[in-house]
């Protein structure tokens, strides 16, 4: 039984642990694991979840903290990191790029996790009222996914839109000054939006882009060497999302503590979140496929690539 207090004493420690250097993420003993201030990596790194299977094993777990899911996955290439998460977009990029990672599981996006905002006085009332506009979003990440495909249910594309290329906290200053007409973000920029400009929601991704998922995902060496050791880990990992679904207060004071975002704002992250980990099946590949596709056809990811290529087998 994970515990509550010492999941809440853990949130106050939250330095890095400087990583083992080896191929694969498992040297002498030491398992590199990668995370960010964010999710059920954070949950299971305060609950000790994997340092209570891989003990026993003579195996000591370390944690090496990333700013993004790209750094992370980079570093799991290498071989810095043995396991980690990313988005979907990151995934597909390092795959196009020829990375050494495998797809283990999958955290299915929760529906209102991402979308699109406008001012609360904004005549813009639908997506095909986007046409002509300046939108502001990320380019190759999610978001930009998530725009092209919702102007494709209405029959445009990004050529029907002004395209403002931005960062969060770039996109951020641009959307509370009136500079961009609209703003395609995710959490916890969603939410913050939301909450401190007033902002109205035009459309939700999960109602475009159905059975879309973040990854679990392993260093390809170590999950072929040690096939026992990942199904731990995505064990550990629904464990740890089980348990922050049923413990959101919590999780969500323990959040804030680690990334000093108000815990108003983040309670309304959680409540938005997906926190359940799930096998590999077909309708999350074939969405996966669908985004990567579409990237390439938008001239994002540099050639096509076929997701089920790095699906891990599950064998011994």
């Amino acid at each position: 039984m994970l515990s509550r207090r010492h999941f809440l004493a853990a949130s106050a420690s939250l330095s890095t642990l400087s990583g083992a250097r080896a191929a694969g993420g498992l040297k002498n003993n030491t398992l590199t694991l990668g995370f960010q201030k964010t999710g059920i990596p954070l949950v299971a790194r305060q609950l000790k979840v994997f340092e209570k299977r891989f003990e026993p094993l003579g195996i000591r777990v370390e944690w090496a903290e990333f700013t993004s899911g790209l750094t992370l996955l980079q570093a799991m290439d290498t071989g810095d990191v043995a396991f980690g998460n990313a988005g979907n977009v990151g995934c597909i990029f390092l795959q196009a790029s020829g990375g050494r990672v495998v797809y283990v599981g999958a955290q299915p996006s929760a529906r209102k996790s991402e979308g699109i905002l406008v001012n609360a006085d904004s005549p813009i009332r639908s997506v095909a009222d986007l046409k002509g506009r300046k939108v502001g979003y990320a380019r190759g990440s999610s978001s930009h996914n998530y725009i092209a495909a919702a102007l494709e249910q209405h029959g445009l594309d990004l050529g029907d839109i002004q395209s403002v290329s931005l960062g969060a906290a770039d996109a951020s200053f641009a959307f509370s000054g009136g500079n961009i007409d609209a703003w395609v973000t995710w959490d916890p920029y969603f939410s913050i939006a939301q909450a401190k400009n007033r902002g109205r929601v035009l459309g939700y991704h999960g109602d475009v882009l159905k059975h879309n998922a973040g990854f679990l995902l392993a260093n390809s060496e170590f999950a072929k060497a040690h096939p026992g050791h990942v199904r731990l880990l995505v064990e550990g990992s629904a464990e740890a999302g089980a348990w922050a679904k049923t413990h959101l207060d919590e999780t969500t004071r323990a959040l804030s503590a680690a990334t000093g975002i108000p815990a108003d704002i983040l309670a309304e992250v959680n409540r938005n979140a997906g926190f359940d980990v799930v096998p590999l099946d077909n309708a999350i590949l074939d969405a996966q496929q669908a985004t990567a596709d579409r990237l390439q056809r938008l001239g994002v990811v540099p050639r096509k690539v076929n997701v089920r290529d790095i699906v891990w087998s599950d064998r011994a």
